[in-house]
């Protein structure tokens, strides 16, 4: 049986390969929870719904694109992330599951809506059996138990990610949406330039629901997290200031 082939758009995975007890029997990846260097140059962040009260406290919290998946914003500049120095994520800061799973991830199958466990191979993680401080995929033809944690935090993602789509849509069911732009001054430049045009709520249009849309919304538990998006706006200025001083 021919390796299924990987479709689709995967952000900071340059080489995704679908997991295989023969192809990776020997394969093994580097357990190193600080490194995020592969993430130094993503000013921005995909993130789901579970994770918008955690993340307001420091990132601005957008949606973005024609299926306004949800962002934290981690940069100013194209190809420069904030939050990450010498490989290391910022203390204190929250880390999105997104770049918590890597070098694992989900992909479809190409030709079907099945979901494979994916390695990126061109990550600086993935090593052979017997590599300092490597863990390998298999033991004779088994999943190891790292395998099994990542098939489980990728299962976990990909079911936020299916909460994330329902609060969208019921954004957007009940216009909340609003457009937004931001500007930004670069520190070598003395005007501002288009930084992002994105969508956001609207703090008006959602306090002033009828009783009626304001209880679909809190029986469906998107209320912390729309509370967070909009509180999460603050977060620019913190943002630009931090831009500033480094």
């Amino acid at each position: 049986m021919a390796e299924p082939q990987v479709n689709g758009s995967l952000p900071l995975y340059r080489e995704p390969r679908p997991v295989h007890s023969v192809t990776h029997a020997d394969a093994a990846v580097v357990v190193a929870p600080t490194d995020f260097g592969f993430a130094a140059t993503a000013p921005m962040i995909q993130l789901t719904v579970d994770e918008f009260e955690r993340a307001a406290l420091d990132y601005p919290i957008l949606f973005f694109g024609e299926d306004r998946q949800p962002y934290v914003v981690t940069g100013l500049e194209a190809e420069r992330n904030l939050f990450v120095s010498e490989g290391r994520y910022q203390a204190g800061a929250y880390i999105p599951a997104y770049l918590r799973r890597y070098p694992f991830v989900f992909a479809r199958d190409e030709g079907s809506d099945r979901l494979i466990l994916c390695l990126d191979h061109a990550s600086g993680r993935v090593a052979n059996r017997g590599d300092e401080d490597s863990v390998v995929l298999f033991e004779k033809g088994e999943p190891t138990e790292l395998t099994l944690q990542a098939l489980h935090f990728c299962e976990n993602y990909e079911a936020a990610q299916a909460r994330t789509r329902v609060l969208i849509a019921l954004l957007d069911e009940l216009d909340l949406f609003e457009p937004k732009r931001v500007h930004y001054t670069a520190p070598n430049s003395t005007e501002p330039s288009l930084l992002v045009e994105y969508v956001t709520v609207n703090r008006a249009r959602f306090e002033g629901l009828d009783s009626e849309q304001f209880l679909r919304l809190r029986e469906a538990g998107a209320l912390p997290a729309i509370h967070a998006q909009i509180a999460s706006q603050a977060k620019w200025d913190a943002l630009a200031a931090v831009a500033r001083d480094t």
